[in-house]
């Protein structure tokens, strides 16, 4: 058995030896490569080559061992000397297996402007090694900057005489003078706190600034009707976003950043990673969607063998995964799913890829679509987002199930939603709207008293007329001819109306009231002769 094992090993040496000697011969461009007389710079122009390829250290030192076989039983000859080459691929080896867990921090960083002042670069290569995504790095930089220009500051050497004091006087401005919103300044706090803690190595103090208040604030929500119209008006790819934020209630990000491998047709889920808190859930996939989805991937894929024909295709990875997977940046399941038109260049690495469509990109086509629909609410990306999770809670579902669905960490974040949740068991009417009910009422029943009055004022005017006396109604209207009144046709039916009431509720009374008693006569009547 061990004959068979040492036979086959021998066998396969000597298939990669001629394969690797083969493959440089190529790269040199031989006519003749059995008659070749290679040395050591032929080979170092060959590993140089596999490098810029991103070949890893182990397999070009198969490369080394594959010629330096092939040296000696093929050659048969004692040069080129290789054996130096292959000693420094093996130290090459040792390195990076002692320093697998930690990454180089080149390799992290990225490229950065040297032009930039020192503390503006400290601060980014401390954003980045701690995986900081790039829109909080530049959010950062922005108020570091702020803060550096408002105190006059050049480098990191001027922050020695910075304090708290200056931390602090720096916010009030911003919640005072500059009236800023209290996500900014918390957001100002927060990349000055990390300045100081990870860049400076200072304690900060105590800040006592005067912070701006944040009122709690609904979110706006479209009605299902809302929601219908505002689609019909997208198309394209525009309306398939819109749909996926509806039916799925995602955030813009995430939809951009669906690479073709989170789309699972078979189990009718979404996959959706680097979240915001770079978490991962997973949410329902719309069955209508389905075929639309489908012919996106299609097309995505002609796109891709394009990239692919033209030697280009390559996308982004997080989390140095195109270091563990050096081939995945160009297999076709990494590839976002809403790829941009255009090649891009990662401002990090400065490498060039296909990324996914601009932030920007969506919400112009949104915004025409809402003034198409004649929808007068302040709608974003986002209020799709809330519109699918008042519409679920409106259906019935559980409130924990719409916070996995969402993404939510605390369950007080959904509860949010609850607040302008039109429930249909809970029927609230306005005040005024029961007044209008009730006014309605009174006038109806005004109407039947007048229409009742109208018989009893005709029998009325006839008595009168033969006894020569005025009306009710003749009253009335010389009373308000007399004090020069302009009355509409609803006062004049409730004068009529109250006219009527107060007269037959005199004649109750004048009915109800018992006789008069007789006067007390004196005795002087009695006595015709006092």
């Amino acid at each position: 058995m061990v004959f068979v094992n040492g036979l086959g090993q021998q066998e396969t040496a000597e298939k990669f030896a001629h394969l690797w000697f083969d493959g440089m011969a190529r790269f040199h461009r031989v006519k003749d490569p059995c008659t070749w007389e290679f040395d050591e710079q032929h080979v170092i122009a060959y590993l140089r080559s596999k490098l810029s390829t991103r070949m890893p250290t182990w397999k070009r030192l198969k490369i080394i061992e594959g010629l330096i076989w092939y040296r000696n039983h093929v050659r048969k000859s004692a040069t080129p000397r290789l054996e130096p080459i292959r000693t420094k691929l093996r130290e090459m080896i040792a390195q990076e297996r002692q320093s697998q867990d930690e990454e180089p921090i080149e390799d992290v960083v990225g490229k950065i402007n040297p032009r930039e002042p020192d503390v503006i670069q400290a601060l980014r290569r401390s954003l980045r090694v701690q995986g900081k995504a790039f829109n909080t790095e530049r959010a950062y930089v922005q108020k570091v900057r702020a803060f550096m220009e408002d105190r006059g500051l050049k480098n990191q050497s001027d922050f020695e005489c910075i304090g708290a004091a200056d931390v602090e006087s720096h916010l009030t401005d911003l919640a005072v003078d500059g009236n800023v919103a209290p996500s900014t300044q918390n957001q100002a706090f927060c990349a000055l706190l990390f300045l100081f803690e990870h860049v400076l190595k200072r304690d900060f103090g105590q800040i006592n600034a005067s912070r701006s208040t944040k009122s709690p604030r609904i979110p706006t929500v479209m009605s299902k009707s809302e929601v219908i119209r505002v689609l019909s008006f997208l198309t394209g790819i525009y309306l398939l976003m819109g749909q996926l934020l509806y039916g799925c209630g995602m955030r813009i990000s995430e939809c951009l950043r669906l690479r073709v491998k989170d789309i699972d047709f078979d189990q009718m889920l979404i996959e959706i990673h680097n979240s915001k808190g770079d978490n991962s859930r997973f949410v329902p996939l719309p069955r209508q969607l389905v075929e639309p989805l489908r012919r996106l991937v299609a097309a995505r894929q002609a796109l891709h063998e394009r990239d692919l024909a033209n030697g280009e295709a390559s996308v982004w990875l997080p989390h140095a995964l195109d270091r563990k997977y050096p081939s995945a940046h160009k297999e076709f399941k990494w590839q976002f799913l809403f790829a941009s038109a255009k090649f891009s260049r990662d401002p990090k690495t400065g490498k060039r890829h296909r990324h996914h469509l601009h932030t920007d990109t969506f919400p112009v086509h949104l915004k025409r679509a809402v003034q198409q629909a004649n929808l007068n609410k302040h709608v974003t990306s986002h209020t799709f987002r809330h519109s699918f999770a008042t519409h679920l809670l409106q259906d019935g579902t559980d409130i924990r199930t719409i916070q996995e669905l969402l993404g939510h960490s605390d369950i007080a974040t959904t509860m949010i939603y609850t607040h302008v949740l039109a429930r249909p068991d809970v029927r609230v009417v306005s005040p005024l709207d029961r007044l209008s009910t009730d006014a309605r009422s009174v006038v109806e029943v005004a109407r039947v008293e007048l229409a009742a009055r109208v018989d009893v004022e005709r029998v009325e005017t006839t008595a009168a007329a033969e006894a020569g006396t005025p009306t009710s109604t003749e009253l009335v209207e010389k009373y308000v001819q007399e004090r020069g009144v302009k009355p509409s046709g609803m006062r004049v039916l409730f004068v009529s109306v109250f006219s009527t009431m107060f007269g037959k509720a005199r004649d109750v009374r004048d009915e109800n009231r018992p006789a008069p008693h007789p006067p007390a006569r004196s005795p002087r009547d009695h006595n015709p002769k006092c």
